[in-house]
């Protein structure tokens, strides 16, 4: 008899799996967090190379953590879409559905699902990319020079152009106030997109390289931003080198899951996105930014 897509736990997993990758993203947000709390407004020019250093370090641990995740999803989804085990890095002999579920539980810290400890069928093949080390960290490096660096040189400039003040004027404060949150929020967001990519990426190489994957589907929350609504209401997208790109944007908690099989089932977001979008029309992506925000606020 034929395998049947176990979808009911593909959708408990894909839901655990996107509130994983929020978490990562939140943790290092806290750790960005407190770098900076450690340090007064007027001091930051001076300790930037502390705090790339700080940056880069979260960035590096919560990256990892997300592509080793990715690694645990993408197995236990193939293996409930199709019935057999991807070798590669955590694979172990005898693999079945409830070690698979052990293991993605252990990545999100959460239980969400379980299943019978009968040896699965093997696809040796590892599509697994190793992580690319050196394009994270000159990532990152970009990254804190314009969301960091380039704000505190600007603001520098801007404390020079106004002179000196009291220490408890007010407007300073409230400068100074605004310059640190402004440096948070902007690190953090990007700092978060480059975390979550870590497994973002992980997918997207993993499906060209494995002959069983067929595509991805865009996961989104119930209130996305315009552009994650019409791209998760576009649903499956179908393997190429086209479109391996994910298009993720800072403070974007989407994710890709893959798919093995046309008979995948889409979550209902995905299917209330598409049904918004073939209401609107057609139209410029401006038009539909303007249909969407009017149709989510009524």
């Amino acid at each position: 008899m034929a395998w049947t897509p176990r979808t009911a736990e593909i959708l408990r997993a894909v839901a655990a799996y996107q509130l994983a990758q929020e978490a990562l993203a939140g943790e290092f947000s806290a750790r960005w967090a407190e770098a900076l709390a450690a340090v007064e407004a007027r001091e930051v020019a001076g300790s930037l190379t502390e705090l790339e250093t700080a940056y880069a370090a979260a960035v590096r641990e919560s990256a990892a953590a997300s592509y080793a995740l990715s690694i645990a999803f993408y197995r236990l989804v193939r293996a409930l879409e199709t019935g057999r085990v991807i070798g590669g890095p955590g694979y172990r002999p005898g693999a079945s559905l409830g070690s698979l579920w052990a293991d993605f539980n252990k990545a999100t810290g959460k239980r969400t699902g379980s299943g019978p400890y009968t040896p699965l069928p093997v696809d040796t093949r590892n599509p697994f990319p190793a992580e690319d080390l050196k394009r994270e960290a000159e990532r990152v490096a970009e990254t804190f020079r314009r969301e960091v660096a380039d704000r505190v040189a600007k603001y520098e400039r801007e404390r020079a152009g106004r002179g000196s003040a009291a220490l408890d004027d007010a407007e300073l404060i409230a400068r100074e106030k605004e310059f640190l949150e402004s440096l948070k929020t902007g690190g953090s967001g990007a700092g978060g997109m480059l975390v979550q990519d870590g497994g973002r990426d992980m997918i997207h190489n993993a499906l060209q390289d494995d002959p069983g994957a067929i595509g991805y589907y865009r996961a989104t929350d119930a209130s996305p931003c315009y552009f994650c609504a019409l791209m998760a209401g576009r649903g499956a997208v179908y393997k190429s080198k086209r479109t391996a790109a994910f298009g993720a944007h800072p403070h974007c908690h989407c994710q890709a899951v893959p798919i093995f099989s046309r008979r995948y089932q889409l979550p209902a977001e995905n299917t209330q996105f598409a049904r918004m979008w073939k209401r609107f029309g057609g139209g410029s992506l401006a038009d539909w930014r303007t249909y969407y925000s009017m149709t989510t606020k009524t």
